[in-house]
C-alpha cells in the first residue's frame, strides 16, 4: 500500500450550512477521535459468547447495551454531520503533522512523524471507505462517499508535495543518521521513499503534471472496461440450445424473443449449452477491446513519464519478485514442469466428456468451458469416492465452521475468538458480529467484525477491510466481509443459518488468513504492519489457510470438533489435500492469464486479441472456441495490473511453509509459534529472509515450483494412474 492513497474535494455550500445548523458530538481533536473505535466499545454488563452460540442465534449480538456510539465505535460517525466534522479534524491534524515534518531536522523523528501522518489519514479514510460501501442508510452512505473523496484528493496533494519528499529524502541521504537505524526503520524509510517516487515526485514539474493527467485517464478507461465487462450477452431465444430454451421458458412462463446471458455457463451439465453460452458471453467485443487498449496505453505512458520502461517494471520493482523478468521465468518454468500432469488430467476429462455425450473418445475436444466444468465434477467425484464418513459430504453450517476455526486457532496459534457485545450504533447492520481476538499470554490483540451475510445495502464481494493497523501502540481492527445467503424462515423475522460447501469454507479460511495477518502484526510502523506489503507477499498467509482447511484432519475437526479424527475415514489418508485433485489444468489456466497480464502491461499492444490468442495457443492445452476473447471480461487486468501472478507465487511459498511445518501434523504447536512470530513482523523485515527463517532453509525458485507440482504429481501417482478411465 502506498503511504498516501486518498483523495478529497470541496464541500458544497448546502453541506456547510447543514453543518452549521446541527452540532456534531463533542470531540475537538482528531487525536481524541482516534482514541475511540472497537476497543473503547465494550459493555462490561453484557456477556461474551462463543461464535457458535452467536451464529446459532441463541443470544442477540447487539441492542441490549445501554451505551451508544457511532459506526465502528467512533462517536462522530453517529450522524451524517459527524463525518464532515471528523474530516475537518483529520485534515487539520494532518496539516499540523506536515508542518512538524518540514520543521524537523533529518532524523528518526521525521520518519516517525511520516508514519503518524500516514496512519492518521488511513484511520479516517479506510473506515469511511468501508462505511461508504456498507452504510446502514443512504444519508450516511452519501456522507461517507463525499468524505472518502475528500480524503483521496487531500492525499494527492500530499503525494505531490515536493517539500515533504525532500524531508524524507534528506533523512535517507544522511548516512550518519541512517547508520543508527535498525532493519525495521530502514524498511519503513525505503517504503515511504519508494511510494512517493512511484508518482514521479522526484522529477521535474512538467512531468509530475503529466502524471496526474494520465492517472485520470487510467481511472476513466478502467471504469469503462469494468462496466463493459459486466454487461450481459444478448442472444435470440430461438437460436439457443433446446436445454437452455427449456430453462428460460420455465422461468419466464411467457413467450420471449431475447435472453440475457450473465455468465459463461461453465456450470451446465450439457456440453452444447456450455459451448453456446461460453461462445456468446465471451464473444469478441470491439468496445471492450478499445477500453482495455486505452487502459494499457495510459498505464504505459504514466510509467514512462516517471522513468520506468513499462508499467510492469513500475509495479514489480518493490515486490518479492522484483522484476517482470523474474516473474516471466517463474511462470514459464512452472508451466514446463506442469505440462505432463495437465496432459494426464485431460485424458480423464476427455473420457468423462465422451461418456456424458455418448460418442467416441476421439471426437470431443476440451474447450475452456469443459475444462472448468469437468475439473469441478471430477474433483467432487474423487472426494465422494475416497471418504467413508458420510458427514464429509454434508454442507457445513456456518456456526460450526467458525467454531472449528476457533478450535484450530486455539490449538495451533494459542489465540481465541470471542464474540463480544457491541454498543448501540456501532454496527453497520444487526447481523454483523464483533469478535475479540485474545492471545493466551498477551490478552486482547485485536478485533474482527464478521460481516458475512448478503444484504441490499452491501457491496457484493468477499474481502478484508483494514480499519486500523496493528502496531506496538495500536490495536488492529478489521472487517471480514462475505456475502453468504440467508433464507428467511416462514412467518417469522428469523433466518435459516447458511450451510457452506467446500469452496465457500476455503474462501472463508482464505480471508481469515488475511485477518490474522493484520491482527497479529506488531511492527513499529503502521506502514509495514500486517497486510501492508506487496501482493505477492501479503497473499501468503491467506493461501496458507486454504491449505489448512484443505487438510483432511483440519476439515474433519471443522465438521465435528468434538469427535476425534480417524485416518481410516480417508482411503488415501492425509497425503492428498482437498484442493489438489484435478487442479493441474486450473493451475495452468492461472499461469496463462498471469502471463497475459504481464505481457499486456509490459508492451501495451494496440491489439490485445492477437496477444491473447498467441499466448493461449502456445501455453494452453484447451481447445479454443473461435471468435471468443475471455480476457476482455477478466477484471483482474484492471485490479491487479501486472500482479495477477501473485496468487500462484504466494501459493508456492504457502505450500513450502505448509509441507515443511504442518502437513504431517497440522496442529503442531511449535510450528504454530513459528508462524505467529512470522506474522508479527508484517512487512517490516526483509521478505525473503523472514520466509527462509520460517521454512527452515534458503529456498529457491526451483523449490517454489516443486511445492506446486509435487503435490499434484503425488495425487496422480496415488490415484489418477490407478483408475481405469475407460469405465
Amino acid at each position: 500500500m502506498r503511504i498516501f492513497t486518498r483523495k478529497h474535494g470541496t464541500l458544497s455550500s448546502s453541506v456547510l450550512n447543514l453543518l452549521r445548523r446541527e452540532k456534531p458530538p463533542e470531540i475537538s481533536t482528531f487525536t481524541e477521535h482516534m482514541k475511540h473505535g472497537a476497543g473503547s466499545c465494550i459493555d462490561k454488563n453484557y456477556p461474551t459468547a462463543s461464535l457458535k452460540t452467536v451464529f446459532s442465534g441463541d443470544i442477540p449480538t447487539s441492542g441490549n447495551s445501554r451505551q451508544s456510539t457511532g459506526l465502528m465505535g467512533y462517536p462522530l460517525f453517529s450522524t451524517y454531520q459527524g463525518f464532515f466534522h471528523c474530516w475537518f479534524l483529520c485534515e487539520a491534524h494532518c496539516k499540523d503533522l506536515v508542518n512538524q515534518i518540514l520543521a524537523a531536522p533529518p532524523q528518526l523523528q521525521t520518519l516517525k512523524l511520516f508514519d503518524e501522518l500516514s496512519n492518521a489519514i488511513c484511520v479516517y479514510a479506510d473506515c469511511v471507505k468501508f462505511i461508504a460501501e456498507n452504510a446502514p442508510n443512504d444519508k450516511i452512505a452519501r456522507a461517507a462517499i463525499v468524505c472518502n473523496h475528500n480524503a483521496h484528493e487531500f492525499v494527492e496533494k500530499l503525494n505531490t508535495n515536493v517539500d515533504l519528499y525532500k524531508a524524507i529524502k534528506s533523512v535517507s541521504d544522511k548516512e550518519e543518521v541512517v547508520s543508527n537505524f535498525n532493519s525495521e526503520d530502514i524498511t519503513a524509510l525505503k517504503s515511504f521513499l519508494n511510494d512517493m517516487e512511484l508518482s514521479g515526485i522526484h522529477l521535474p514539474e512538467d512531468i509530475r503534471n503529466s502524471y496526474v493527467e494520465t492517472m485520470s485517464e487510467i481511472a476513466t478507461a478502467g471504469a469503462n472496461f469494468l462496466k463493459l465487462g459486466q454487461e450481459p450477452a444478448v442472444v435470440k431465444y430461438i437460436d439457443t440450445p433446446e436445454a437452455l430454451r427449456r430453462t428460460y421458458a420455465n422461468e419466464y412462463k411467457k413467450k420471449i424473443e431475447f435472453i440475457e446471458l450473465h455468465g459463461p455457463g461453465t456450470e451446465h451439465a450439457m456440453s452444447d449449452v456450455r459451448e453456446f453460452t461460453f461462445r456468446h458471453y465471451h464473444a469478441f467485443n470491439q468496445d471492450r477491446e478499445n477500453e482495455l487498449v486505452n487502459l494499457l496505453q495510459a498505464r504505459h505512458n504514466m510509467a514512462r513519464s516517471v522513468g520506468f520502461s513499462s508499467f510492469s517494471e513500475r509495479e514489480l520493482r518493490h515486490t518479492m519478485a522484483g522484476s517482470p523478468e523474474t516473474v516471466s521465468t517463474f511462470l514459464r518454468n512452472l508451466h514446463s514442469e506442469l505440462k505432463p500432469l495437465v496432459k494426464a488430467e485431460l485424458e480423464h476429462i476427455k473420457y468423462a466428456k465422451s461418456d456424458d455425450n455418448r460418442h467416441d473418445f476421439s471426437e470431443p475436444g476440451i474447450n475452456p468451458a469443459d475444462g472448468q466444468y469437468y475439473s469441478r465434477v471430477l474433483n467432487e467425484k474423487f472426494l465422494v469416492n475416497n471418504h467413508k464418513n458420510e458427514m464429509f459430504l454434508d454442507m457445513l453450517e456456518l456456526q460450526n465452521v467458525l467454531e472449528g476455526l476457533n478450535i484450530f486457532c486455539e490449538d495451533v496459534l494459542k489465540i481465541s475468538l470471542v464474540a463480544e457485545s457491541p454498543m448501540k450504533g456501532e454496527l453497520v447492520d444487526a447481523s454483523v458480529v464483533k469478535v475479540g481476538v485474545f492471545d493466551e499470554k498477551e490478552g486482547l490483540v485485536g478485533y474482527i467484525y464478521l460481516d458475512l451475510y448478503e444484504r441490499d445495502n452491501k457491496a457484493p464481494r468477499t474481502c478484508l477491510h483494514t480499519i486500523t493497523c496493528g502496531t506496538r501502540t495500536q490495536i488492529p481492527v478489521v472487517v471480514l466481509q462475505c456475502s453468504f445467503l440467508r433464507k428467511p424462515m416462514e412467518k417469522t423475522e428469523h433466518f435459516h443459518y447458511p450451510k457452506l460447501n467446500l469452496d465457500q469454507v476455503q474462501t472463508l479460511f482464505h480471508e481469515f488468513g488475511h485477518a490474522l495477518h493484520a491482527i497479529l502484526g506488531r511492527t513499529t510502523y503502521q506502514a509495514t504492519s500486517g497486510t501492508r506489503g506487496p501482493t505477492d507477499f501479503s497473499e501468503i498467509p491467506s493461501m496458507l489457510f486454504e491449505n489448512f482447511i484443505s487438510h483432511p484432519e483440519v476439515y474433519y475437526a471443522v465438521i465435528n470438533p468434538f469427535v476425534l479424527y480417524n485416518e481410516l475415514d480417508f482411503k488415501l489418508g492425509t497425503t492428498n489435500l482437498f484442493n489438489t485433485p484435478y487442479s493441474a489444468l486450473r493451475t495452468e489456466t492461472n499461469i496463462v492469464y498471469s502471463m497475459l497480464d504481464l505481457e499486456l502491461h509490459s508492451t501495451a499492444p494496440t491489439c490485445t486479441r492477437d496477444v491473447a490468442n498467441k499466448l493461449f495457443s502456445k501455453y494452453s492445452h484447451l481447445s479454443n472456441i473461435p471468435e471468443t476473447s475471455p480476457h476482455l471480461r477478466f477484471s483482474h487486468l484492471y485490479f491487479y495490473g501486472a500482479r495477477y501472478y501473485s496468487y500462484i507465487w504466494s501459493q508456492s511459498i504457502a505450500n513450502l511453509i505448509f509441507y515443511n511445518l504442518f502437513h504431517d501434523d497440522p496442529f503442531n504447536e511449535n510450528s504454530g509459534d513459528k508462524l505467529k512470530e512470522f506474522l508479527k513482523k508484517g512487512s517490516g523485515s526483509d521478505f525473503k529472509s523472514s520466509l527462509d527463517e520460517l521454512v527452515g532453509y534458503q529456498f529457491t525458485q526451483d523449490d517454489m515450483i516443486a511445492a506446486i507440482v509435487e503435490p499434484l504429481r503425488i495425487f496422480q501417482n496415488s490415484y489418477l494412474d490407478s483408475q481405469d478411465i475407460s469405465k
